[in-house]
């Protein structure tokens, strides 16, 4: 490569040619009356030299005439002695010698000087042959057609008696590559290239035999992967034999049931996976010659950088030493071999940093020794990237065509992968372990695998508790080196490491190679401006992500000191150094860092940042029982979470049925990134990418641009018509021009302005990603009690049974005056708490303690005691057990003792339907069913409580029954009703999401018929709807359709569902319960009937996620509830709303503070007018880009033109950067509209807009030419590209040409922000957008100054409508008081007529108003 470089260098030198022309007319020769133009005078215009073979044939006035003492030499001129150096500098050998001199031009010597002449009649197109004529009459040569020929052309012969010495073009001078910065080059590059191919020689030899033995055990790891049954007993096994002393505890765990503990490779499907599921790990080690050949590769590329910056400096005359204030002193003072030189220079470094751009994952390995992972320093791990794809679009054979060829590229280059190389690590024992996302990896011996290590504490209560003596400081050691600390530590950044990974990415490093352009070119200032603008939208980025990152940092990370039993005794301990199976106490404040079974005592937790419930829960000790120990289900209440806030905690002394003690204990489970908070934590620091519609689609649009972007410089190539170095340097122009370096800021803005705006309404973000998503939403689950309702419910009544008739008495709302057991039940059988004053629990538990009017005694002997209403005469009621409400039997029951009495009573409390299935059948009323469903239809929230009494009064014996036995042979006692009230705007949400098209559904744990008069109540169905309720006893049975309001059985819904309104919507909807849902999922009818169902109710967690994840197959899909039993179905959702109090939650992407639907509102408000936001950025640098390279850049490719200097600093420091910086500053429409934005970069509506503004700009331009051709002011004064030097772009705008395409393609520019701000549908009125009208009137008013003004400072600041002082003073406007540079233009100004200027004002604003017409009726349509 680097020997090519002289030879490319040199042929771009053959193809340079000094000047360009115009192709297609020829310049100033008619006018625009197609007469021949009136010739015009030049003034001074210099003579060549005429040359002849002997001086007397030289005209009488050009015959030297010297001094006796000197003689007239070759070089025209008389010295004292014609010296070889003097004869070599003869003017008619054109600086040529040697055998590049043409023999008839060795013995020319030249005459007198021929004094400059005026020419009256110079004709502009024929300029060569009137300086003849001219240059002829001023020597007295009557007639030279016949006697004076041209150097090269006509020699000396015949009649021909002189020649013109009209020299061509002197070749280029060019390296002779022996110079020291070449040598430099070759010696660096080749060492380099020497060096790389050493190590890979030495590499694949070294290599040879781990790679043989890893082909050998690849067919045993293929059967025996860290997760399988297999290598769970091998790891248990080996990790089990390797510690030579084990505790006593240990020793004892060999002789437990199966559910003892045993230590284990991790088993949870979460972390197996991590490498089980197509993660591979490799092992690596240095090696200094490596290590020697990456260092010099990244010295190297530093150096390629330092060379172009060298260059650009020498181009300046920069260079220090005696180079300063030299220009292109590198290359013989030649501008052109120069930039010829910085070209390729900078072409080979572009590649170089692709490459390495490309390389980056795997580079560094490739210069490590590969080993076998347990043989390393290093490990690789290699892990699938698993894309998520939101909306995937019905793709055309185009875009699969594309989508195919740039996977296959993908996983070609490994970016289909993540390659993430981590430190081995040694512990004090010799244990070898790597930390890959922040989870420790144990080496196992036998398996020669790393796995995370997972202590199995077992399954059972029984088994549970039995660990409450702690563990041994020994056993602690043993923990501790196999599952690491309980920390989990997230690396913020340095401000300067955080820019240095912003910008190693592609598009950066695109932008850098750009700029570099910018910067040689004589653009420098535009490079300044761009470089501004990059830098400020990497620091907007850099700021966002490291703050996201602190915040997530200071919810991870987690240190304090606690309270542990080891050994027996309890000592303080940093929380860093607990380990599963350790014994803690739990503490009122302490903040916990991990997962945690209650085993003694009550805790009250704060579980708001985790889970977004809003309110404290209750945790209660597990029961000393066989009980199978469930997180997910029963559990969950007796699972201290990391990351929640310990409230208040009340240890037990007494308890019939938990273990008793002076403190509150927990068991230690799950420690670092095993806990629930870790998981959440490592899900949001390696995420999964995720892939948006624009996404797909924007790899056509690169290819477009880049096959346009190609046709650019092929039009360059030909318009210019050989100067090699202006086309690629403008071809380079243009295409930083159309894929802009701004593009990625304007498709990120959007968004981040949307969680600025959001943060103000107190709406958190912990994933900005998904604001975007969020703006796509269809479908809104959202959950009932707590959303759409009232946190806490109305206490409306109570019906109870008279035991002796078995009938329901009179429904009445005085609680005190129902039945001495029901009022016992009612204030007795929940898990209501006291913090400090305040009730802790559920809402619908703390409403009914309140509706009871008893208190808590803070003081109490077993569980709880209740201290009844002064009124009842009840007397104190003991809580002696208690077993919580789950979801999975739908119910709860206490065991009192009634001290007034001495006796047991059992209460059991839960659904309606739960209540009769337990209850005995002489105790259910007849109209049971109706009754409890009328109160449904109300609205109503029902609870049943049954009742009996226990044989026994002895406190001690009630742990002897199980739940199941103490609740069975109960009586029913009577039902307790709520009122389920809506919030007082949940109605007005929902009425502006249906307004927004976006489809509400109700997902609730509460009875379908509550659900039903919830939705009718808050609009989610519509009124006059019919509404059939689906369900069944249990999944197994056939599902039972019924008119809620009629109550009549329906055989066939689909008839129903087929009636259509007069809106074209069914006049049906549907409701399903949780049995029928399940029925509905395991038959497949779920996927007919989905979007036919309005309400799902009597719903678990698990149910929750199911709908949700149904949902997600087909639609953008949101869930908003109040955490707790939300919290699963808020994590597996597209966008998670969590209406909680925490200022932040990780359980979902967003959490709301004011907890209401409409944050959901305004979610998808800021959420839509972000996503339109930032497709008006990207219409309005698309326009851009094509008003740049369209007609713009083709009128200068054309006429050898360019816009001015400080225009171009005008157009991209303040146009292009303050419209888009303003179009951002645009708010959400007031509310959601009927559609969507669009969120196709090639859809219809992108299409028509970018392709009708487009089309208009182009044809307004190539309009606005033929009426400049038309202007008898511009014909015979038209640009003479043959006048000028092609190269230096700055001097291409002293014209009438420049001036009309720099007025015309301002004011489109200046249009193309103002016409995306149209945006009434997602965005504010555009009118409202005060700060894009203000920088918008502004420009509009500056730039109209400058066309419609008279010649003024302004004016020529931007050399328009301005001129030299002669010729303003020509024109009669006086004389400027300002400095003014020459013109680069023989008219000596290009100032246009007032009429002229009048007209083309108003043809760029009838451009403008084409344009906002087109955006206004066609693709918005009618305002």
């Amino acid at each position: 490569m680097f020997g090519l470089l002289p030879r490319v260098v040199a042929v771009l030198a053959l193809l340079v040619t000094v000047s360009a022309f115009q192709l297609w007319h020829d310049v100033n020769r008619y006018d625009a009356h197609g007469n021949e133009c009136l010739y015009r005078e030049k003034s001074d215009v210099v003579c060549s030299r005429l040359c002849v073979t002997d001086l007397s044939s030289c005209p009488t006035s050009l015959q030297p005439s010297c001094p006796d003492n000197q003689l007239f030499c070759a070089d025209g001129e008389c010295h004292d002695e014609c010296t070889d150096d003097i004869q070599a500098q003869n003017p008619c050998h054109c600086s040529r010698s040697g055998s590049k001199l043409p023999s008839e031009a060795q013995n020319l010597v030249p005459c007198l000087t021929i004094p400059n002449v005026t020419i009256q009649q110079f004709h502009a197109w024929n300029s060569e042959e009137d300086i003849r004529i001219a240059c002829g009459a001023e020597a007295n040569i009557t007639d030279q057609s016949k006697t004076v020929g041209v150097w090269d052309k006509n020699w000396i012969g015949g009649d021909i008696e002189a020649v013109w010495a009209e020299c061509p073009a002197a070749p280029t001078p060019n390296y002779k590559y022996n110079e020291s910065y070449w040598i430099a080059t070759y010696a660096v590059n080749g060492a380099l290239a020497l060096l790389i191919l050493v190590w890979s020689v030495y590499k694949g030899f070294a290599e040879q035999s781990v790679r043989a033995a890893t082909l050998n055990k690849t067919s045993g790891a293929e059967n025996h992967r860290p997760g399988s049954q297999e290598s769970i007993v091998a790891d248990s096994d080996s990790n089990i034999k390797g510690t030579n002393e084990k505790s006593t505890v240990e020793k004892a765990m060999l002789n437990l049931p199966s559910d003892s503990p045993a230590g284990s490779m991790n088993t949870d499907s979460n972390f197996a996976g991590v490498l089980a599921e197509g993660t591979n790990l490799s092992g690596y080690r240095n090696h200094i010659l490596g290590t020697v050949s990456v260092w010099s590769i990244g010295v190297c590329t530093l150096l390629w950088i330092c060379l172009l910056g060298v260059l650009t400096a020498d181009y300046y005359g920069k260079l220090p030493g005696w180079r300063y204030g030299k220009d292109f002193s590198l290359a013989f003072e030649s501008d052109y071999l120069l930039l010829a030189t910085f070209l390729i220079l900078w072409g080979i470094s572009f590649i170089i940093c692709v490459s390495l751009f490309i390389l980056k994952p795997y580079l560094r390995n490739y210069f490590r020794l590969l080993t076998l992972p347990a043989d390393g320093q290093y490990v690789c791990a290699v892990r699938p990237l698993n894309e998520i794809k939101v909306m995937e679009d019905n793709a055309n054979k185009l875009q699969r065509s594309i989508n195919t060829f740039s996977e296959r590229l993908r996983t070609r280059l490994g970016r289909d992968k993540e390659y993430t190389t981590c430190p081995i690590e040694k512990t004090s024992e010799g244990r070898i372990y790597f930390t890959y996302q922040c989870t420790r990896y144990v080496f196992d011996e036998q398996t020669q695998q790393y796995a995370p290590y997972e202590f199995d504490l077992g399954t059972s209560h029984r088994r549970l508790i039995q660990q409450a003596d702690g563990l041994s400081g020994a056993e602690v050691a043993y923990r501790l080196e196999l599952v690491g600390p309980n920390f989990i530590e997230v690396k913020v950044p340095s401000i300067p490491a955080a820019f240095v990974r912003e910008f190693v990415s592609f598009f950066y490093l695109y932008q850098l190679m750009i700029l570099w352009i910018y910067y040689v070119y004589a653009y420098w200032q535009v490079g300044l401006v761009d470089t501004g603008v990059i830098l400020l939208s990497a620091s907007i980025k850099v700021a966002l992500r490291v703050q996201s990152e602190r915040r997530l940092k200071q919810m991870a990370e987690q240190e304090e000191t606690t309270p542990v039993k080891r050994d027996g005794e309890w000592s303080n301990v940093s929380t860093r150094d607990l380990v599963p199976g350790d014994v803690i106490e739990v503490t009122t404040g302490a903040h916990m860092s991990c997962d945690c079974v209650l085993l003694s005592g009550n805790a009250i937790m704060n579980e708001s940042s985790l889970t977004g419930e809003p309110l404290p829960i209750r945790k209660f000790p597990v029961r000393i029982d066989d009980s199978h120990y469930n997180v997910a289900e029963a559990g969950k209440m007796s699972t201290l979470f990391a990351g929640t806030v310990v409230s208040q905690v009340q240890p037990v002394t007494k308890s019939t049925d938990s273990l008793e003690s002076d403190r509150v204990l927990a068991l230690v489970r799950f420690t670092g990134t095993m806990s629930d908070k870790g998981q959440l934590v490592r899900r949001i620091l390696f995420p999964n990418p995720i892939s948006f519609i624009f996404n797909e689609q924007m790899r056509i649009v690169v290819c477009i641009l880049v096959l346009y972007s190609i046709f650019v410089m092929a039009m360059a190539a030909y318009l210019y018509q050989g100067n090699a170095v202006a086309v690629v340097f403008y071809g380079i122009f243009a295409i930083s021009q159309l894929l802009s370096p701004l593009l990625p800021a304007a498709l990120v803005i959007g968004q981040s302005v949307a969680a600025t705006r959001l943060r103000k309404k107190k709406i958190y973000c912990v994933d900005p990603q998904r604001i975007m998503t969020a703006g796509k939403v269809q479908v809104l689950c959202a959950d009932k009690t707590g959303t759409l309702t009232r946190d806490n419910l109305e206490h409306y009544g109570g019906r109870c049974i008279d035991p002796a008739t078995g009938k329901f008495v009179e429904f009445t709302s005085d609680l005190l005056a129902t039945d001495r057991l029901f009022q016992q039940a009612v204030a007795s059988c929940h898990a209501v708490a006291d913090l400090n004053g305040q009730l802790i629990g559920n809402p619908v538990d703390i409403e009914q303690f309140r509706a009871s009017k008893a208190t808590i005694d803070p003081q109490p002997e077993y569980l709880d005691a209740i201290q009844t209403a002064p009124d009842t005469n009840l007397g104190k009621i003991h809580v002696v057990r208690r077993f919580q409400f789950v979801h999975a039997r739908a119910s709860m029951s206490v065991v009192i003792l009634d001290e007034s009495t001495g006796k047991l009573h059992v209460f059991v409390k839960g659904s309606f339907e739960r209540l009769k299935a337990i209850s005995s059948a002489r105790s259910v009323p007849a109209d049971y069913d109706e009754a409890c469903a009328d109160l449904a239809r109300e609205g109503c929230y029902v609870l049943a409580f049954a009742h009996k009494t226990l044989d026994t009064a002895d406190p001690a014996r009630v742990g002897e029954f199980t739940q199941d036995e103490l609740e069975s042979g109960c009586d029913m006692l009577g039902l307790l009703v709520f009122k389920n009230m809506l919030k007082s705007d949940t109605a007005q949400a929902i009425a502006e999401l249906k307004h927004g098209s976006t489809r509400t559904v109700m997902i609730t744990g509460d009875t379908a018929l509550t659900g039903i008069v919830i939705a009718r109540q808050c609009g989610m169905i519509p009124e006059n709807t019919r509404v059939l309720l689906g369900e069944c006893k249990t999944p197994a049975d056939e599902i039972q359709w019924v008119d809620v309001d009629t109550r009549e059985p329906v055989a066939d819904i689909q008839s129903h569902l087929a009636e259509l309104g007069s809106d074209g919507f069914s006049t049906t909807e549907l409701a399903v319960g949780g049995a029928a849902f399940e029925r509905l999922c395991a038959t497949g009818e779920i996927d007919t009937l989905l979007f036919k169902i309005r309400v799902f109710a009597r719903m678990k967690p698990t149910h929750k996620v199911e709908c949700v994840e149904h949902h997600m197959k087909y639609a953008v899909t949101a869930m908003c509830g109040d955490g707790g039993n939300d919290s699963l179905a808020l994590r597996a959702a597209h966008v998670g709303i969590a209406l909680s109090d925490a200022e932040a939650s990780i359980v979902s992407p967003f959490s709301a503070s004011n907890r209401s639907v409409m944050s959901c509102v305004e979610l998808l408000r800021q959420s839509r007018a972000g996503l339109a936001t930032s497709f008006a950025n990207f219409t309005a640098l698309i326009c851009y880009g094509q008003v740049m390279s369209g007609m713009l850049k083709m009128a200068s490719f054309y006429f050898s033109i360019s816009l001015t200097e400080n225009l171009w600093m005008l157009i991209d420091g303040a146009i292009a950067t303050g419209m888009m910086l303003t179009i951002s500053l645009s708010g959400p429409a007031e509310r959601l509209a009927p559609s969507r934005p669009t969120s196709r970069i090639l859809g219809p509506q992108m299409l028509a807009s970018v392709g009708g503004i487009v089309l208009m700009n182009w044809l307004f331009s190539a309009m606005s030419y033929v009426w400049l051709f038309r202007q008898d002011w511009f014909r015979c004064n038209e640009h003479s590209a043959a006048e000028s030097e092609a190269t230096k772009w700055w001097l291409q705008g002293d014209n009438y040409e420049s001036s009309i395409m720099s007025f015309v393609s301002t004011f489109q520019f200046i249009n193309n922000g103002f016409v995306v701000n149209y945006g009434y549908l997602h965005r504010a009125k555009w009118y409202k957008n005060y700060a894009l009208l203000t920088v918008w009137a502004f420009l509009m008013a500056f730039v109209s100054y400058m066309l419609l003004a008279d010649p003024n400072q302004v004016g020529c600041a931007f050399r328009l409508n301005c001129g030299t002082s002669s010729a303003l003073e020509g024109l009669g406007y006086g004389t400027p008081t300002w400095k003014i540079e020459p013109y680069n233009s023989p008219l000596g100004h290009n100032v246009i007529p007032q009429a002229s200027r009048y007209k083309l004002w108003g043809y760029c604003l009838g451009n403008m108003a084409a344009t906002n017409l087109w955006q206004i009726f066609v693709i918005n349509g009618p305002v």
